[in-house]
């Protein structure tokens, strides 16, 4: 993977088959046994679903009284929906849902509650939060502005995330191959442990080449351990890899098992993306570790993604996180002082602070960071992102910064991976061009990355841009005012500038009625997409 392969094509308005582009578009090869597993998982689900729907109206026809009951039952949950900390959109959606389907509305609020269905976890979480809170302590901040001191008091007493100034490295990666080539150039130099924690993990040429590593690392005694989401990886994840894996002697485990049953917690996903080396070197980004995220297969095109190694005290943020997570998983107490203050400081000029969020914490801190980010850009704010379904309120801050005169720019795919996703998405960024943000979607490509630049710092990670990642999945990202990364990032925003077209008036997807009409209808849906 050290040679660039696989370049990204240029903006000339088609590929042209070279030493340097795949012009083929490659299918993934379909795994029979996941898919079957997931047609059962799904129509297990549909049956129940169809059930509990026959079972109310069965009940309502011959009872009257449940009909009033219904009526009162939806009117409190409404009031409940009113009165919760959910963002409008997602009220009004609910609100509606309740009104149209009153008579079983208020019982599929109830089971789709994450008070209710993810209470226990949460609880534990708390308690495993508590075991470890300040193993951390917050750095001294005296020398930082006003607006980085909030920033890193604001990570630090949400999610005890120490902030990293003058003593940790950080490079960024433009694209999915450069990413692993530094992940395997420093998983080969592991001695103690090795963390890695993913959505997506798929057989293939990528995966065969870290296992090779892993494995052996493994034999040498290291402490090798993956974490996998079961959703994202059930059907490219082969159950015979997985016994590999294991017997292998490299601990593997499932975050939230696919079950047929319903329960809206199945929608609560690891979306991170995390290596940690030793403690002493990190990594995080928008590449999951499968062969699409390095070119090796072409589903969607050229895939866009984008990485960041941390080097030093930094790395105990994503390592401390990744602890946090097996011991959720394995309820077993462990001792985490032997992997964390192993890293050496590197001398270097700005602030480190990696990061993650998820349900598990009481605040969405994702959406606010990412507001932070927008909140203070004065001179530019460049974001990329594979989807962009923000709620109002952030969308009212770009509006603002555009009108303020910030250069404000969106990069989108030319390609879509989820059709419905992408109308709701472009339909969005395309709103706001009359408000001076310049919108731009990368040729032949698909953008998986996900980064906000602005003239003073970066935030590069897992976040998508999206009501998913804000408050439904557990995400990793690394927020830093490093000038080089900062300058790498920019240099990676105007390469793919000039890969891509701008959306302008003559060239809207909004033109078209039947696509407004279509992107409005799903927009309805996008705080549960």
């Amino acid at each position: 993977m050290k040679n660039n392969k696989y370049a990204p094509p240029v903006n000339s308005g088609k590929i042209k088959q070279s030493d340097h582009v795949m012009a083929v578009k490659i299918k993934t090869e379909s795994n029979g046994l996941g898919a079957l597993k997931t047609l059962a998982v799904v129509g297990l689900i549909v049956i129940q679903a169809v059930v509990l729907i026959l079972s109310f109206i069965y009940f309502l026809t011959p009872f009257q009284w449940y009909f009033v009951l219904s009526l009162v039952l939806t009117l409190i949950s409404c009031i409940h929906v009113l009165s919760s900390d959910f963002h409008g959109q997602a009220k009004a959606t609910w609100v509606l849902f309740l009104l149209v389907c009153f008579s079983f509305g208020f019982f599929i609020y109830l089971i789709s509650n994450k008070q209710v269905l993810f209470a226990k976890s949460k609880q534990k979480y708390s308690k495993i939060f508590s075991n470890s809170q300040k193993i951390l302590p917050q750095s001294d901040l005296a020398e930082l502005t006003s607006q980085d001191k909030a920033i890193c008091n604001y990570l630090y007493n949400t999610g005890g995330f120490r902030a990293n100034i003058n003593n940790s490295k950080t490079t960024y990666y433009s694209s999915g191959y450069q990413f692993y080539d530094a992940v395997l150039d420093e998983i080969k130099k592991a001695k103690k442990f090795i963390f890695f924690e993913f959505f997506i993990i798929s057989d293939g040429v990528l995966l065969n080449r870290l296992l090779k590593v892993l494995k052996q690392k493994a034999s040498e005694g290291v402490d090798v351990r993956i974490i996998y989401d079961d959703m994202g990886s059930h059907s490219t994840l082969s159950e015979k890899t997985k016994k590999q894996i294991s017997s292998s002697g490299i601990k593997l485990l499932a975050f939230n098992r696919l079950v047929p049953l319903f329960n809206i917690a199945l929608n609560l996903r690891n979306h991170r993306k995390i290596v940690v080396v030793d403690g002493l070197v990190s990594f995080t980004g928008g590449t999951n570790l499968a062969d699409e995220y390095v070119n090796e297969k072409r589903m969607h095109g050229y895939w866009k993604d984008t990485g960041i190694k941390i080097e030093g005290p930094a790395t105990d943020n994503l390592t401390l996180s990744v602890l946090h997570q097996w011991e959720f998983l394995t309820g077993k107490t462990q001792d985490y002082s032997q992997f964390l203050n192993l890293a050496k400081q590197v001398k270097i000029a700005g602030m480190v602070v990696p990061f993650v969020s998820g349900p598990n914490y009481d605040f969405s801190i994702a959406q606010n960071m990412y507001a932070n980010q927008i909140g203070n850009s004065h001179e530019k704010l460049w974001i990329m992102t594979p989807y962009f379904i923000p709620d109002e309120t952030i969308m009212n801050l770009i509006i603002n910064r555009a009108r303020a005169g910030v250069d404000v720019r969106i990069v989108l795919p030319e390609v879509a991976d989820k059709k419905f996703v992408y109308f709701v998405s472009r339909n969005n960024a395309e709103k706001l061009i009359k408000y001076g943000v310049k919108v731009y979607t990368m040729t032949h490509s698909f953008v998986h990355a996900k980064v906000v630049l602005n003239e003073t710092s970066a935030i590069v990670g897992s976040i998508n841009f999206d009501l998913r990642s804000f408050n439904q999945q557990f995400e990793s990202a690394v927020f830093t005012t490093e000038e080089q990364t900062r300058k790498s990032v920019a240099l990676d925003f105007e390469n793919t500038f000039e890969r891509s077209i701008e959306v302008i008036d003559k060239n809207k997807k909004r033109n078209s009625v039947l696509y407004r009409i279509i992107a409005g209808t799903f927009n309805i849906i996008s705080p549960f997409m």
